[in-house]
């Protein structure tokens, strides 16, 4: 077991020995005295998720990416977003990867994470209303031809879906 001295650390074993109601009690009394502590809430993510409470995890998400992309961290966002949007797709937190991307210039990837979204939004039949807003924004901003095409092919078939 690790040492007491830091509960980061401890708070991260449990985690790893799927200890996750413990994980969550210890990661809720450091919160209290640090309520701004954006790298415990990202563990919170983890915490959540994996006791199957994807709603609260979510949530959790996307207030810390909120509060970090307002303070700049961008590379922080994509590395964060980039491992939670692996496990879960909400239109939210992909406009904020959008975002950060494109605050670091990373035009191509802040336009094929909208597109991925997209397709999941389609192949899931879930969030369509959002999938067809970014697939526009893809269109009309995307300086990338490739991608703007393959936005209006998915337009296309999400028009198909639709129906």
């Amino acid at each position: 077991m690790v040492s007491r001295s830091d509960p980061k650390l401890e708070i991260m074993q449990l985690i790893l020995e799927e200890k996750y109601p413990e994980a969550l009690k210890e990661l809720m009394d450091i919160l209290k005295k640090e309520p701004n502590n954006k790298q415990l809430k990202m563990l919170l993510f983890d915490v959540y998720y994996n006791m199957g409470n994807i709603n609260r995890a979510v949530d959790i998400a996307i207030e810390t990416s909120r509060a970090l992309l307002n303070d700049g961290f961008y590379d922080t966002i994509i590395g964060y977003l980039k491992k939670v949007t692996y496990y879960v797709k909400h239109p939210e937190l992909h406009k904020i990867l959008f975002r950060a991307l494109s605050k670091r210039g990373l035009d191509y990837e802040a336009f094929q994470s909208l597109i991925n979204f997209c397709k999941y939004a389609i192949e899931k039949h879930k969030y369509l209303k959002e999938a067809e807003n970014f697939l526009d924004i893809v269109i009309d901003l995307s300086p990338i031809p490739s991608l703007a095409e393959e936005a209006k092919n998915l337009r296309k078939a999400l028009q198909t879906k639709g129906q």
